[in-house]
């Protein structure tokens, strides 16, 4: 079992997202330039995320996993739910244009990777993005049992 932040929050859920990015911006950077990008990104809001990079990890779309913030320290991915959960970002294949299903975006490595990456965390629900907030991000409807099974 995986805890969160200073109260110990036991950890049950992961939350997919992907990246509001241009085709093919990404396209030739590796995962760490991508992680870079995308921190200073969230170090650039306004309000800024206080500790960066929001997610607990990125995959790539060769399905290369990155880590980002620890398991044990709490996201900031979902507003309203990153306690108790973790944020995986997808950095899709495609423009995202409409719910879709995974091979839509995604490659058949990254789902792979994940699977993998959710099975170690021993988390018990797999969601989108898009079921706590009205967006498209993932860019398909997430089931925990394609996931988790």
């Amino acid at each position: 079992m995986i805890y969160q932040g200073k109260a110990k929050m036991p950890v049950h859920e992961a939350i997919l997202h992907c990246a509001a990015i241009a085709d093919g911006q990404f396209s030739g950077m590796s995962a760490f330039e991508v992680f870079s990008m995308v921190n200073r990104w969230h170090l650039e809001r306004n309000p800024p995320f206080k500790n960066g990079f929001g997610y607990h990890g990125l995959i790539m779309p060769s399905g290369q996993f990155y880590a980002g913030r620890p398991y044990s320290m709490i996201g900031a991915h979902v507003i309203g739910h990153n306690v108790g959960t973790l944020g995986f970002l997808l950095i899709e294949s495609r423009k995202i244009k409409e719910i879709g299903s995974f091979s839509d975006f995604f490659t058949r490595a990254q789902g792979e990777t994940l699977r993998d990456v959710l099975r170690a965390t021993g988390v018990e629900k797999v969601s989108g993005h898009n079921d706590y907030a009205p967006k498209l991000c993932p860019g398909f409807k997430v089931k925990t049992s394609d996931w988790l099974s």
